[in-house]
């Protein structure tokens, strides 16, 4: 009888160790590795978030500092499987040359030995072709002294269009348009795996199709720009113009609340300011928020982290000092 025991213990030890197994591998992680704009913030990053879900490492915009960012995380390079391209403003893509051309290098995180992968709205293209003949001459040079490998010399990029664009290895990620005053098309992309979302809108405004994609996402990554009340009572017109396809603090609450994500953290936040008037402080901005939304949210910082599983979605703690303190 005590063999019985024994033997129906160690199956359900077994059985305890897969589904732990089970619950790792279908965690997702998320990191804000930029939450700037074009605005030159030395506390915030050009934009770009990093998702983690099985085997694939898939970034979501390339902003400013998008190489030095990773590296930070002690994340090679190299392991990044695909990147996600929202809209083609500057700050959307300034950090890709500087990935393409590092990524193939012989580093101690080892290289990148074939095509990087990229997917973007109508124009991407032009942007893979034009990095690849920026760095024509440095990879000539560079592969005569066998620094890099030819394959990892092209880019391959792919004209998003609203639906599925990829799925790999039980992660599968949807693009949908989202409204962004005259720059169209303007993408957000939702992430699906081991049946949770990440839903991440960038550069937007309110928009019933935002809305319906977002819909009881886990988390979701939305953006926002304020003017201080100063500045919007200094200069409506400056402001609104912005708020037009921008969500302002209000417009951002709107969303969520239509929404309902389990969790929603502002990134790609957009401080505007006049020499006169300072930037909206984070409470300004926070308390704003919570005045048209009820819902538990954060405001992003370079380099937070979640985790979403079937325990739900946290906070991973972080370390701010490679910031310095947010002005105002």
């Amino acid at each position: 009888m005590q063999s019985v025991f024994r033997k129906c213990a160690a199956t359900l030890a077994l059985l305890g160790a897969v589904n732990c197994a089970t619950a790792r591998a279908e965690t997702m992680n998320v990191t804000l590795l930029g939450t700037g704009t074009p605005i030159l913030n030395i506390n915030r990053f050009g934009i770009s978030v990093l998702v983690e879900a099985g085997k694939q490492k898939l970034l979501f915009d390339a902003g400013r500092g998008v190489a030095m960012r990773l590296h930070q995380q002690q994340v090679p390079l190299r392991d990044i499987s695909a990147v996600f391209i929202s809209l083609l403003n500057s700050d959307h893509i300034t950090g890709l040359p500087d990935l393409y051309a590092t990524a193939p290098l012989p580093t101690d995180d080892g290289r990148l030995r074939k095509p990087l992968t990229l997917f973007g709205p109508e124009g991407i293209d032009n942007v893979a072709r034009g990095i690849e003949l920026m760095f024509k001459d440095q990879n000539r040079m560079r592969m005569l002294e066998g620094e890099v490998v030819e394959p990892a010399t092209h880019i391959t990029a792919a004209q998003v269009q609203e639906g599925s664009v990829y799925e790999k290895d039980g992660v599968k990620v949807t693009a949908f348009l989202i409204e962004h005053g005259h720059v169209k098309p303007d993408f957000g992309y939702r992430v699906e795996y081991g049946g949770h979302a990440v839903v991440i809108t960038d550069d937007t405004t309110y928009s019933e199709n935002l809305v319906a994609h977002a819909k009881h996402a886990d988390l979701m990554v939305q953006s926002v720009a304020i003017g201080s009340r100063a500045l919007e009572r200094a200069a409506p017109d400056y402001v609104n113009h912005f708020y037009g396809y921008l969500a302002s603090p209000e417009n951002a609450g709107r969303i969520l609340s239509e929404a309902r994500p389990k969790l929603a953290v502002f990134a790609h936040i957009s401080l505007y300011s006049r020499p006169d008037i300072a930037r909206a402080t984070t409470d300004e901005l926070r308390e704003r928020i919570r005045a048209a939304y009820n819902g538990d949210f954060v405001i992003g910082e370079d380099l937070m982290a979640f985790k979403i599983n079937d325990h739900g979605v946290s906070q991973v703690p972080y370390s701010p000092d490679v910031r310095h303190k947010e002005p105002g």
